[in-house]
């Protein structure tokens, strides 16, 4: 066997491993691209942010520190150094190396927010988003609670048309308290019903529910069946309706939720326990439970879906009460982009069931919404 025939049967797992390395790479090409831009703009914002002790050594450090563990990931998440072809032709080894390259490519939309949401969280002028933030110019509601109003003093009609909308933030107070990937914050969000075209009563706001909540959260690297966990937390959460009287709405929870990631896929199961309070001896009583039976409607947990499919998410809401009189909600969402560059979000939702908002616990809600979403879920 000649010399050169020789070279080119060692040659030729190289080139099947080049091949196959370069068909992932290119794959790849533009999720490395848009991480190293992340890179480089977490350089620019931490030399704005930094004081003058700061060294650019320090800078790019902490913009190109490795984790697989996404709150705490600055910047290149899954942005590694590129592997090039063994010398020893090993076929088999490119092959896994591929596989690695394109399992890290897989299942990165809560990371890539977390990742995100880590950048800022130095950015005294930034808000960080909770759940979505979000303006409904019309809703519809086919059987509105007539009592909604009469709790307040008004005993005028309710509109079924009326402005929905939801602001929610949260910020880390405390990084690290209970190991190297874990961070307390405290969380707000606030969720309005406003009777803005029902001239006859002032356009009231029917109804606002404040939710503040203080929760642990920390970034894992499990998996679970092909499932990956990015995340899960613990916290406690007070939800009121901020009213007194008749009219008063509350109770406190506290809450575990998980996170799982596949593919485009994301669920989020949240379940929790109520923290009990003792019932009220008179009904205007302001120390109590001002409703006892809200676990029957409201149910003990939320399962949330989410999917997206280019720039449009989908996502489902379950709650159930598990009992035989099946009393629960269903919540389905579609968000999509309005301009070029998918800032400006349209949102679609539609809510059949029990407690889209606390003076509606008890009382089936069949409503549809159009408007903007500012910021969503994924």
């Amino acid at each position: 066997m000649s010399r050169s025939f020789h070279h080119r049967l060692l040659s030729a797992p190289l080139l099947l491993s080049a091949v196959f390395l370069a068909n992932a790479s290119s794959a790849a090409e533009e999720s490395d691209d848009e991480l190293r831009l992340e890179y480089d703009e977490c350089v620019l914002q931490r030399i704005e942010l930094s004081d003058d002790s700061t060294t650019i050594k320090e800078i790019k450090e902490y913009c190109g520190k490795r984790s697989d563990l996404a709150i705490f990931r600055p910047s290149k998440e899954l942005l590694g150094s590129k592997e090039e072809p063994s010398e020893d032709g090993n076929e088999e080894l490119a092959s896994q190396d591929s596989e690695e390259v394109a399992s890290k490519e897989e299942s990165t939309l809560l990371k890539k927010r977390l990742r995100m949401e880590y950048r800022v969280r130095d950015n005294r002028f930034a808000i960080i988003p909770h759940k979505p933030n979000y303006l409904l110019p019309v809703t519809f509601n086919n059987s509105p609670n007539q009592e909604s109003l009469e709790n307040a003093g008004d005993e005028r009609q309710v509109d079924n048309a009326e402005i929905k909308f939801q602001v929610s933030f949260k910020t880390p107070f405390w990084e690290k308290p209970f190991g190297e990937n874990s961070a307390l914050f405290f969380a707000y969000t606030g969720q309005s019903y406003w009777q803005a075209y029902n001239k006859d009563v002032s356009s009231p706001f029917r109804e606002t529910n404040h939710e503040p909540e203080v929760f642990a959260a920390w970034a894992t690297d499990w998996q679970l069946g092909g499932w990956q966990i990015p995340y899960f937390s613990t916290g406690v959460s007070h939800q009121s309706n901020g009213r007194s009287g008749l009219g008063s709405r509350s109770w406190n929870r506290i809450y575990t939720e998980f996170a799982f990631e596949q593919d485009r896929w994301v669920l989020a199961f949240k379940p929790w326990w109520r923290i009990p309070e003792d019932r009220k001896e008179d009904p205007l009583d302001p120390d109590g439970d001002d409703n006892p039976d809200i676990d029957d409607f409201m149910g003990y947990f939320e399962l949330y879906s989410a999917y997206q499919w280019d720039d449009h998410n989908f996502g489902i809401l379950f709650r159930n009460n598990l009992r035989s009189d099946n009393k629960g909600a269903l919540q389905f969402d579609w968000t999509f982009p309005l301009d070029d560059e998918g800032k400006l979000r349209g949102y679609v939702q539609y809510f059949n069931g029990y407690g889209e908002s606390l003076i509606d616990y008890n009382r089936r809600v069949n409503r549809l919404g159009v408007g903007f979403v500012l910021t969503d879920w994924l």
